[in-house]
C-alpha cells in the first residue's frame, strides 16, 4: 500500500497546518527521507556496500550516520550532498588497525571532503570508551547505517556547484567553504535550506569475496520523518532517529492507517517499527551445505536504555560493565510439516551474564542456525540457536512481547492522545533479515560453488486503543 501525505506546499497554500498533514511512515514502496540499513560487516573478510539514490530534481543534504552494533555509538558521521538524480555508493572493510574504514570513488560531494576525495576513513572508538569492556577499535567491525535527509539545497550558487558536470560535481570545495567565512552555513546550518522533501531510496550488499557470495537487502524507508530543515554541521551527532518533526505517527493498522502522537520524536520512530513478532525461514539442509542466520536490529533502542530504568517499550539499561542491555525473547520453531518446537535455556549460547538465557542484548544482533555462521558474525553480538534434530528446515517466529509475569506496561508504547482513546502499542521497533547460503561441493572436477540469498523478516503488529 502507497501511503501519500499532503504535499507541505499544498498545506501551505489552503491553509492548513503543516503538523495536519505531517507524520512519519514506513514507506513499503521503498523511498523516503531516512534510510536504515540493518547491518554491515568487515567480519571474516567481508565488505559491505552501501548505495543511495536521490531519485529527485532536487539538491539534497544528507547526514550518513555510521554505528557500531552493541549499543548504536556512533563510528563516522558526515555531510553528503546529492545533485539531483544522483547516486552515491561506498564500501565498509576491515583496516589494519584491527578496525573498519570507509572509502568512496564517488565525487559527490561531502563534508569533510576527504571521503569525496577517495580517502579511506577509519571508524572511531570516542562514544563508546566509558564502557568497562569492549572499547576497542574491533568493536567497529559490525554494526548498521541510517541516512537521513536533512533538507534541500535553496542556494542556487551551492546547488550549481553540487550538480554534476561530465559526470564530477562542479565544485565541491564551494560546498566546504560554505561552512567557513562568510559562507552561507555561517549564519546557521538552516540557512539556504529548504525543508526535506524525501525520494531517498537504498541498499546494502554483503560480499565475502573468498566464498564469491553476496546478499543484498533494501534500506527501511521512513517518509515524512521532518517538515522542518534539519541540516546540521558536519562535526555534529545530530540529526538522528529522534528527530521527527512533529512527533507522530502514521501506522498500519491492517488496511487502515491510524495516526498517533507523542511527546519525543523517537516514540514516532518506534511506533512505525514496533512489531509484536517476526517470522522469517530457515534453511539447514546438509545435502545442500545449507546454513542460515538471522540479523534483527533496534535503530531506536539506544534512546530508552541510556537511562536507568530503561524506559517503553525497553525494559533493561545499558550496562556498560557488561556492555549489554537484554530483552527477554520467546521463539518457536516449526518444520515444513506444521511441527513445531520451543527452544530450552540451554539452546543459545553464549548466554548473557545475569539475564535471561533467551534473550537479545544489543541494537544489531545475529542469530545463528545451529553453528551456520553464514555472516561469521563475532562474538560480541552473536548467538547460536540449536535446533533440534528433527528440524532441519522450516520457519521460525521471535515474540517480542510482554514477558509472563511483566509488569503492566512493559513492551508497550503509548501515544500521548488522551483516554479512552490512547493507541498502544506491543513489542519492540525492529527491522533485520535473514541469510541463507547453499555449498555445492562438487559442480565439476571437485570445483567448489557458494551461493547466497536473503529474506527480509515478516512482521505481526499488536495495536489497541483503550
Amino acid at each position: 500500500m502507497t501511503k501519500k501525505l499532503l504535499p507541505l506546499a499544498l498545506a501551505a497554500a489552503t491553509g492548513l497546518a503543516a503538523t495536519a498533514a505531517q507524520a512519519v511512515y514506513l514507506n513499503t514502496d521503498g523511498e523516503g527521507q531516512v534510510l536504515i540499513y540493518p547491518y554491515f560487516t568487515v567480519e571474516g573478510g567481508q565488505n559491505t556496500l552501501i548505495n543511495v539514490v536521490n531519485t529527485t530534481g532536487e539538491t539534497k543534504a544528507v547526514k550518513v550516520r555510521i554505528l557500531e552494533a552493541m549499543n548504536s555509538q556512533e563510528v563516522l558521521d558526515f555531510n553528503l550532498y546529492l545533485s539531483p538524480e544522483d547516486h552515491w555508493s561506498a564500501v565498509i572493510s576491515a583496516n589494519d588497525n584491527g578496525g573498519a574504514s570507509i572509502l568512496s570513488n564517488d565525487t559527490s560531494c561531502t563534508v569533510p571532503a576527504a571521503i569525496s576525495e577517495g580517502t579511506a576513513i577509519e571508524f572511531r572508538n570516542f562514544e563508546y570508551r566509558s564502557d568497562q569492556q569492549n572499547t576497542g577499535v574491533d568493536r567497529t567491525r559490525e554494526g548498521y547505517v541510517e541516512i537521513i535527509e536533512m533538507g534541500e539545497v535553496s542556494d542556487t550558487d551551492l546547488e550549481a556547484a553540487i550538480e554534476h558536470q561530465n559526470g564530477v560535481p562542479a565544485n565541491c570545495g564551494e560546498v566546504v567553504a560554505a561552512w567557513q567565512g562568510s559562507g552561507p552555513f555561517t549564519a546557521g546550518p538552516t540557512a539556504a535550506m529548504n525543508p526535506p522533501a524525501g525520494g531517498l531510496y537504498g541498499y546494502g550488499v554483503l560480499i565475502d569475496p573468498a566464498e564469491g557470495t553476496d546478499a543484498t537487502y533494501d534500506a527501511v524507508a521512513l517518509e515524512a520523518f521532518s517538515a522542518l530543515p534539519v541540516h546540521t554541521d558536519p562535526g555534529s551527532l545530530d540529526p538522528s532517529l529522534d528527530g521527527a518533526v512533529p512527533p507522530q505517527a502514521e501506522i498500519a493498522n491492517g488496511n487502515t492507517y491510524v495516526t498517533a502522537s507523542y511527546t519525543d520524536g523517537i516514540d514516532a520512530v518506534s511506533a512505525v517499527l514496533m512489531s509484536r513478532s517476526i517470522a522469517n525461514d530457515y534453511v539447514l539442509e546438509p545435502t545442500i551445505g545449507a546454513g542460515t542466520d538471522w540479523v534483527v536490529t533496534f535503530p531506536t533502542k539506544r534512546d530508552y536504555v541510556a537511562v536507568d530504568p530503561a524506559t517503553a517499550p525497553f525494559t533493561a539499561p545499558w550496562d556498560a560493565e557488561n556492555t549489554q542491555s537484554c530483552e527477554e525473547i520467546s521463539i518457536t520453531y516449526y518444520d515444513r510439516e506444521e511441527g513445531s518446537q520451543q527452544p530450552n535455556a540451554l539452546d543459545f549460547s553464549p548466554q548473557p551474564p545475569a539475564a535471561a538465557p533467551l534473550s537479545l542484548c544489543y541494537e544489531a544482533n545475529v542469530i545463528s542456525f545451529n553453528n551456520s555462521d553464514v555472516l561469521q558474525a563475532s562474538d560480541r553480538v552473536a548467538k547460536n540457536l540449536a535446533l533440534d534434530s528433527g528440524f532441519v528446515n522450516g520457519w521460525m517466529t521471535i515474540d517480542l512481547g510482554a514477558q509472563a509475569g511483566a509488569p503492566a506496561g512493559t513492551r508497550e508504547l503509548a501515544d500521548t492522545t488522551a483516554s479512552p482513546n490512547t493507541i498502544v502499542l506491543n513489542g519492540l521497533p525492529v527491522v533485520g533479515f535473514a541469510v541463507q547460503q547453499y555449498v555445492n561441493n562438487a559442480v565439476t572436477n571437485g570445483v567448489k560453488a557458494n551461493y547466497a540469498g536473503l529474506v527480509s523478516h515478516k512482521v505481526t503488529r499488536e495495536l489497541e486503543t483503550r
